[in-house]
């Protein structure tokens, strides 16, 4: 650790609700209270930890893709089918 890198310590005053919001955020996107506000503090913005079912789903649209993309030599028009969920994948990693 370089004394660039020292880190110092920060003491804050928070309302209770304050507390509650930063404790809830924190541990909503699975970073300790320090860790968080650390990030925000740099400009970031932390994204809350996406439950398992979220995976669990992307995946299930991932292989439904596949699945599609392959008869769309029988079923041209499944073609759109792919195109709109390569969006939606899209869009929800985006999220994630």
């Amino acid at each position: 650790m370089s004394v660039n890198d020292e880190k110092v310590r920060l003491k804050i005053r928070l309302t209770e609700e304050e507390k509650a919001k930063l404790e809830r955020d924190a541990a909503l996107c699975g970073l300790t209270q320090s860790e968080y506000f650390r990030q925000i503090c740099l400009g970031k913005r932390p994204r809350p930890k996406q439950p398992p079912e979220f995976w669990e789903l992307l995946n299930a649209l991932y292989e439904i893709h596949d699945k599609l993309e392959r008869l769309t030599i029988y079923y041209p028009e499944a073609a759109e089918e792919c195109s709109r969920l390569e969006s939606l994948v899209m869009f929800l990693q985006g999220v994630s």
